[in-house]
């Protein structure tokens, strides 16, 4: 079984050393010619045309956002690359997305599943990725043997748009943690108190999760995570609250971690990981970052 992987991006990347070890034909294509050498160097082959990647019977895109699928998988593209081939779209883009997705690869005759992932770069490497999975059942098993070769595959419908509306909630989890902990660590921090002695009796009893265990040093400030800007995460959160006004639902605390990124960035933290950005809005800082 041939599979080609569109985006090798940090997560794209990741992917790439696993699935060559299957032992399969692996193919892959991004717009910069950097990523795709180091692939290359790996085992896979290069594509030179987007056009190509859907001679495989597989094909994996890791793209950025709506707009960045959008230009890719257009419906001539699709309709010209016949029908034998199943998609699996892991990038975390919106529900509508998703259905539009479903909608053309069915005109085309090809397969079409969503698979957004929870798991940072070093995760999917260490093959530890939850990747959260919707759409038909047959083809969710044809695709199973690649996922699971870099993580462990959730099936949460059999419509592909639910896995990207459970991706969405699941991003909103880890924002109202992290949220949390950095109007904690304000408020320590006004009374003088260790924030860090505190996120460690945390993190060491009551809430001893990865969530926490990872985000508190770097909420604090103690250990800041690699600075990898705001924007994403409030794109996740603005596709989320347009799913719950769709749904005509109150969204409180949405909206609320929605507000604080939003000052957040107005503060200057706009390049940096949500945690260190969050943390320090929260204890007032001015721009200027230590770490």
């Amino acid at each position: 079984m041939s599979i080609s992987v569109i985006g090798l991006g940090q997560i794209g990347s990741a992917i790439v050393p696993h699935l060559l070890a299957l032992g399969r034909e692996v193919r892959v294509w991004n717009r910069s010619p950097a990523a795709v050498e180091a692939m290359v160097a790996l085992g896979a082959e290069r594509l030179n045309d987007v056009q190509d990647a859907f001679a495989s019977e597989i094909v994996l895109s890791v793209l950025f956002d709506d707009a960045a699928v959008r230009e890719v998988f257009t419906q001539e593209v699709l309709s010209s690359a016949g029908g034998h081939f199943l998609h699996v779209c892991m990038s975390t883009v919106s529900p509508d997305l998703a259905d539009e997705l479903q909608q053309a690869h069915q005109a085309a005759g090809s397969g079409y599943l969503s698979a957004p992932l929870f798991g940072r770069p070093e995760a999917v490497k260490q093959k530890a990725a939850n990747i959260c999975v919707a759409g038909d059942a047959s083809l969710v098993e044809k695709a199973r043997p690649c996922l699971e070769s870099f993580g462990r595959v959730w099936v949460v419908g059999d419509e592909p748009r639910q896995s990207n509306v459970a991706k969405l909630c699941g991003n909103f989890l880890i924002g109202a943690a992290v949220g949390a902990m950095a109007e904690v660590s304000g408020i320590l921090n006004a009374e003088n108190a260790d924030a860090d002695a505190f996120m460690t009796l945390m993190t060491e009893t009551l809430f001893s999760s990865p969530i926490y265990k990872n985000y508190a040093p770097s909420v604090t400030g103690t250990r800041p995570l690699p600075a990898t800007g705001l924007a994403l995460p409030m794109k996740d959160m603005d596709l989320l609250a347009a799913v719950s006004t769709a749904n005509q639902l109150n969204s409180r605390l949405l909206t609320s971690l929605r507000e604080s990124l939003s000052q957040a960035a107005e503060m200057g933290f706009g390049a940096y990981d949500w945690s260190m950005a969050l943390g320090c809005a929260a204890r007032g800082h001015i721009v200027g970052l230590r770490g």
